[in-house]
């Protein structure tokens, strides 16, 4: 099954307990030899398999005998039905609306469902999921160019679109790669070694929970991918400037629109002259399919500063808590330290100002 450790009590903060818990399961012991028979009797498919990478699920790429492929994802054992179930609604509602990049469909089980619990020994009681393979190699770590950023823009617009009006979760998700509770984890502020830099991340927490916290209500909101990361975020094969596919819902949450826009940007900050030009080029792709509201834009910065902070902060708690995981924890820290160290070095109001302004003479 999977091993399961503990978070420090001064650490979960009321609320998140759910999320913490979360992420202190380790991801399932499932080998490749359990997922072909899970694909065999559970999908009635015979394939061969190769492990992927993952944080909190045990993922494999599975090969049929045409050539076929599709990604296995055997859920960590603290998924809830409930989360798993709006995860599969969110991929189902994107199936066939959007059509521009790659998406990944869900294959139905034998018996029809998209979700299968699983009886098998060693796997008993995990839920898992069968998706299509999504041509397209994975961004990686790098910051990536203007076109590129504006091409995740349209992306994150044509998702945003495609969701628009869907219902919220019975149950609202606890998510610890939720922007919105960055200002709650300052009890992660001990794993961040080096002391300006953690003193400057408390000063922010300060101000997201007194400035920006009040407002982010008053945004659109709807599900939204949330982890619009190097890894999720395809490229095309023979042009790394052109978005291709997107992967791996689930993260997904129910929260202001813009917060995706957030995210992507946050992996996408060069680190030259001009760190936000990729955040303005996103910005623009995504207004040729959503024209963002002027409030959306107003707090925009804050969300990608709060998505670096958490990254920050989940990344040197995790690679604590797993360190035989702590390469793939880590894959994107260096990126995250660099852009998040400019940002809270900015005058108040500074990169606010930057976009407003870029906005306005787009």
């Amino acid at each position: 099954m999977s091993e399961s450790l503990a978070a420090r009590t001064d650490e979960v903060p009321p609320g998140l307990e759910g999320a913490f818990a979360q992420f202190c399961r380790a991801r399932p012991d499932v080998g490749v030899e359990q997922a072909r028979d899970i694909a065999r009797s559970v999908y009635g498919m015979e394939v061969s398999a190769t492990a992927l990478p993952g944080e909190r699920d045990a993922n494999f790429l599975l090969c049929d005998g045409n050539g076929r492929r599709t990604m296995l994802k055997i859920m960590n054992a603290s998924e809830t039905e409930e989360d798993a179930a709006f995860v599969s609604r969110v991929m189902e509602r994107l199936a066939g609306a959007v059509t521009e990049i790659g998406l990944a469909g869900i294959v139905p089980a034998l018996g029809g469902d998209g979700i299968a619990v699983l009886t098998m020994p060693g796997a008993e009681g995990l839920m898992a999921r069968m998706v299509g393979w999504v041509d397209g190699v994975p961004m990686g770590g790098r910051a990536g160019s203007l076109r590129l950023a504006h091409g995740t823009g349209r992306a994150v617009g044509l998702m945003a679109r495609a969701l628009q009006g869907m219902a919220p979760p019975q149950q609202a998700r606890a998510v610890l790669w939720d922007s919105l509770q960055v200002d709650a984890l300052g009890g992660l502020l001990a794993h961040v070694p080096q002391p300006a830099r953690r003193r400057a991340m408390a000063g922010f927490l300060d101000m997201f929970r007194g400035r920006v916290r009040p407002l982010v209500d008053a945004l659109p909101r709807q599900p939204i991918h949330n982890d619009l990361n190097g890894s999720n975020l395809l490229v095309a094969a023979d042009d790394a400037e052109r978005v291709a596919g997107i992967v791996d819902f689930g993260d997904a949450v129910f929260a202001p629109r813009i917060n995706d826009l957030a995210v992507a940007a946050s992996y996408q900050m060069g680190s030259g002259h001009d760190p936000l030009a990729g955040v303005t080029a996103m910005l623009a792709g995504f207004a040729t399919v959503m024209v963002p509201e002027a409030a959306e834009i107003d707090l925009l910065f804050d969300l990608v500063v709060a998505r670096l902070a958490l990254r920050v902060l989940l990344t040197e708690w995790r690679s604590v808590l797993f360190p035989h995981n702590r390469d793939y924890i880590r894959r994107n820290s260096m990126q995250a330290g660099q852009a998040l160290d400019w940002a809270l070095a900015l005058s108040p109001g500074r990169g606010q100002a930057a976009l407003r302004e870029a906005w306005a003479g787009r």
